[in-house]
């Protein structure tokens, strides 16, 4: 199935509406499809490089944990406000917890995912809603390319 983006939310001054969702399928493929349907937003929004490259990793990381620790459908959530980007990843199971392992043995190739979300947002959280899944979610600042 690969990616299909649906559009919700009222248009502005930017050419794409301010929220846009990202549904993906569970594959392994998912963080790298989730990472090109972002791009395609961010730069419709007109995100400056550098607000572009933190977001793809934000997403990358949230996508991959909802592929390893949840189940489908995944759905990728993007609002923008004046001043931050807002993205949410759905998945289908809500008794997963995203706090998973807080400090991953030293050769552990995985478990620092939620560390980098940490660094990189200005807030994040997550909220379960039992019968359709658990929202991870994290607000990173906009900046526009000049």
């Amino acid at each position: 199935m690969g990616h299909t983006a649906i559009v919700d939310g009222a248009q502005d001054r930017v050419t794409l509406p301010r929220t846009q969702v990202i549904e993906l399928d569970g594959d392994r493929d998912a963080p790298s499809r989730g990472r090109h349907a972002v791009t395609e937003v961010l730069d419709g929004w007109g995100c400056a490089p550098d607000t572009r490259e933190d977001l793809l990793l934000v997403v990358s990381e949230l996508v991959t944990n909802a592929v390893v620790h949840g189940s489908e459908p995944i759905r990728v959530t993007m609002v923008r406000a004046p001043e931050r980007v807002r993205v949410e990843v759905t998945d289908g199971a809500a008794e997963a917890s995203p706090h998973g392992n807080p400090r991953p043995p030293r050769d552990a190739e995985t478990g620092r995912g939620l560390s980098v979300v940490t660094r990189l947002a200005v807030a994040w959280g997550w909220r379960a809603s039992p019968g359709n899944g658990k929202t991870v979610w994290a607000e990173l600042p906009l900046r526009r390319a000049s």
